[in-house]
């Protein structure tokens, strides 16, 4: 912008300096008395031509002026910061930090500051979550564990543009005697602002079975995914019915996006076995902000301030062990 200005400055002083030579020069060669002498009505037109050059350089010295004292008044006001480009502001934005909190020692790249400013800051404009609830209802059964999760969650997009959400459906899973492997991992809703995509997503569902003639590993791939448009905010809301051996004991939950509210409650209908847990990421080093309430048949775990992607809980559940009198 000052650039532009200082060019439209020049430009202007150049074209008044030439109508004042311009006219002085007529008013010189051409004379009363010469030939070409236009009268009264060419003194008119020169003096028009003057004046038009001095007013065009006096406009130049007063919008300098001007633009001086508003731009020393725009700095002390940080009124500039609005005229800034994107790249000028993070430039800007740079420079402060480095000047604060680098100014007597030396700013290395490996520190926080620079983590933030790569990992961290790149999340404070891109969608989270306002809520996340998961609602995992546990049966034990004589040959294995199955498991009904309910997830709802809400997406909101801070920026002006629309952005596209990946939401993945991926699990490693073993097999279980007796139980076919389509049936081990089931979508049995999948609705995105009450609009219902349950077979939709059910025909992309892939399932592989990578190592046939090993009977304990996690061989059975469990595959798909479904783009979901944000403009302001939307709604997922989701059940997932899964089948695991008994010695497949641990059941963990984590975040994809920056979450507010997180919320997981955990039902165990049966007495015979008691469930443990712990959280991990920001929420692991946080854990006087976790809200645990402990129920008849299960426990409810929440968060209720800021956490990042990655962080959740492992939930396990032990067989209880019979007392011997």
């Amino acid at each position: 912008m000052i650039k532009r200005l200082r060019i439209i400055s020049l430009f202007l002083f150049i074209i008044g300096t030439l109508l004042i030579f311009s006219a002085s020069y007529f008013e010189l060669f051409f004379p009363p008395k010469n030939a070409f002498y236009l009268g009264i009505f060419g003194d008119i037109i020169l003096a028009i031509i003057r004046s038009v050059g001095v007013s065009l350089i006096t406009s130049t010295f007063i919008n300098l002026l001007k633009f001086w004292v508003e731009s020393t008044e725009t700095l002390v006001k940080h009124d500039f910061i609005n005229r800034l480009s994107r790249n000028e502001m993070k430039d800007l934005k740079e420079k402060l930090e480095k000047e604060l909190y680098f100014r007597y020692n030396n700013h290395d790249k490996d520190n926080f500051y620079n983590f933030f400013e790569q990992e961290l800051s790149s999340l404070l404009n891109e969608c989270y979550y306002q809520s996340y609830k998961t609602r995992i209802e546990c049966q034990v059964t004589d040959n294995y564990i199955s498991k009904t999760i309910r997830k709802k969650f809400e997406i909101i997009n801070p920026s002006k543009k629309e952005c596209t959400i990946k939401i993945p459906f991926v699990a490693e899973m073993q097999r279980v005697e007796q139980v076919e492997n389509n049936k081990l991992f089931q979508i049995k809703k999948f609705v995105v602002d009450s609009e219902d995509f349950t077979a939709n997503i059910n025909e992309g569902l892939q399932i592989s079975d990578d190592c046939p003639h090993i009977s304990d590993a996690y061989c059975v791939k469990i595959h798909t995914s479904w783009d979901v448009k944000v403009k302001k905010q939307c709604t997922i809301d989701m059940v997932i019915e899964t089948i695991v051996p008994l010695n497949d004991v641990c059941f963990s939950n984590k975040i994809t996006m920056p979450c507010k509210n997180y919320n997981v409650i955990f039902i165990l209908n049966d007495p015979s076995y008691q469930l443990s847990w712990h959280s991990f990421g920001f929420m692991g080093n946080h854990k006087d902000r976790i809200v645990e309430e402990p129920m008849d048949n299960g426990l409810e775990i929440g968060f209720k301030d800021w956490i990042l992607p990655g962080d959740g809980v492992v939930i396990s559940i032990t067989k209880c062990e019979k007392n011997h009198v």
